[in-house]
């Protein structure tokens, strides 16, 4: 072969480098993908004792996973059930758990330990969801189950952070002064699940996540089977719904006389309020409000007046002062695009200390035309399944519009526009509102179910929905 057919290649080969050494240069390196992303959470791969484990007593468990894992908030997250007088202590190292039992366990009983979603791998965070570990201090495993919903009976809304426990039958103050024997938490849908549970019956409550998972207050959260439960491997779902015996009464705030004198000598001596119109537009629908920051006093001598464009005191005009002596109400029959004006006097209001007003004043405003509203028509299947039926039209769980469901077809004339979530309130008592339960007289609050249906509304726009109500 011909030197000069051998330098031709070589010559190729050599460009070819200089020009891969160039690009190098001024190019960024991208490594290699390393292959699909790992979707596959920790798993056991051994156990001591060995896991559903029988006649054991341990006083350690050290458990192995396929790989290094991570665990966040260990002891939040651990159910040991049934409940011991000693939290367990849990080291997590490499792909080793390990835990201690500092405690006297019963005998004949099957334990449970319930990870929630504490445990998770090193590389991608995967999470091994409800991981259980299960022995027995008998012979046998028990098996027996026990789940269902939780919802708030008041608005009938998902509460996930609270607790289902379970408490003997024989012990009947035990909600009142002991911890509870089992319990578990609420997923984001108000599901529990109870599992490995001996064939028994016990009283079941709904609580909040504190530390003494009592009953102990009835603003708290509460919730109560008239009924003992009896454990089967199959026990009949239950739902739950939970209420507060009673509404928290916040303290009013005082002010100390040596504020008050510094509110003075600041000139902090006028009062100021708050209206509700919607910049210059009365709602139709509601009344009219003046909202203060502190509590007030109305002077009859210098009364709040609402008049017509000629300062002429309008007829069928009531004005009010809530319990909090912080808002006043002006209730009239409002007739659409009609001008108004609200006189309100200098020393018309005054608090405690005699402070009144800066100066007079007088609000103009216009109430809402009737197209500013959209109207509605509701046809509702099965209304007659249910005890005195009340649609609720809501909004971030409040009450805006009730109505007692007496026929199949609702037609509702003016509604704001917007987006309601429509529910039902079963008036049991029939007096128009929901009620509350009440623990020490067995009495379960009145419920109200959250239906599928959003209403929207749309100005001057008939607004149709059909709604298939049932529990």
């Amino acid at each position: 072969m011909r030197i000069g057919s051998l330098l031709k290649p070589i010559t190729i080969i050599l460009v070819a480098i200089i020009w891969l050494v160039q690009l190098q240069g001024c190019a960024n390196i991208v490594p290699p993908s390393g292959g699909p992303r790992d979707s596959i959470p920790p798993y056991l791969i051994a156990a001591k004792p060995h896991d559903s484990s029988v006649q054991i007593n341990p006083k350690e468990i050290v458990i192995a996973f396929n790989e290094f894992i991570t665990a966040d908030a260990l002891q939040e997250n651990l159910i040991f059930s049934p409940t011991i007088k000693t939290v367990p202590l849990i080291d997590a190292r490499l792909n080793v758990l390990r835990i201690r039992i500092n405690d006297t366990l019963a005998s004949n009983t099957t334990y449970s330990l319930k990870f929630g979603n504490a445990i998770k791998d090193v590389n991608e965070g995967n999470i091994a969801k409800g991981f259980t570990y299960v022995f027995s201090t008998g012979n046998h495993i028990d098996t027996g189950t026990f789940k269902g919903s939780v919802r708030v009976a008041e608005t009938g809304e998902v509460d996930s952070t609270l607790l289902v426990i379970l408490h003997p039958v024989n012990k009947d103050s035990a909600i009142f002064k002991d911890k509870p024997l089992y319990y578990t938490k609420l997923n984001g849908k108000g599901q529990f699940e109870f599992q490995f549970l001996p064939t028994q019956s016990f009283n079941a409550f709904v609580v909040p996540n504190d530390f003494t998972k009592r009953y102990d207050d009835s603003t708290k959260v509460f919730g109560f089977l008239k009924a003992p439960i009896e454990i089967k491997a199959q026990t009949d779902t239950q739902m739950f719904y939970v209420f507060e015996g009673a509404k928290k009464v916040e303290k009013k705030k005082t002010s100390t006389s040596s504020s008050n004198k510094n509110a003075k000598k600041e000139g902090m001596t006028s009062l100021r309020y708050a209206k509700s119109l919607d910049g210059s537009e009365q709602d139709l629908l509601n009344d009219l409000l003046l909202s203060f920051d502190t509590p007030i006093h109305l002077n009859d001598s210098f009364p709040i007046q609402l008049c017509d464009t000629l300062n002429k005191p309008l007829d069928n005009v009531t004005l009010s002062l809530d319990s909090t002596q912080k808002i006043i109400t002006i209730k009239h029959d409002w007739i659409e695009s009609t001008k108004m004006r609200l006189i309100i006097p200098k020393k018309s209001v005054k608090d405690s200390l005699g402070n009144t007003l800066l100066k007079s004043d007088t609000l103009a405003f216009k109430t809402k035309s009737e197209s500013a509203y959209g109207t509605a028509l509701i046809r509702m299947n099965n209304y007659q399944s249910f005890k005195n039926p009340i649609l609720l039209l809501t909004k971030d769980n409040k009450v805006k519009f009730s109505y007692p469901l007496q026929q199949a077809i609702l037609r509702i004339s003016k509604l704001p526009p917007g987006d309601y979530q429509l529910k039902l309130l079963l008036d049991d008592n029939n007096n128009g509102v929901w009620d509350t339960g009440k623990f020490s007289q067995q009495k379960q609050p009145e419920i109200v179910i959250k239906l599928s249906t959003i209403l929207n509304i749309k100005a001057n726009w008939e607004n149709e929905a059909n709604v298939i109500l049932k529990m």
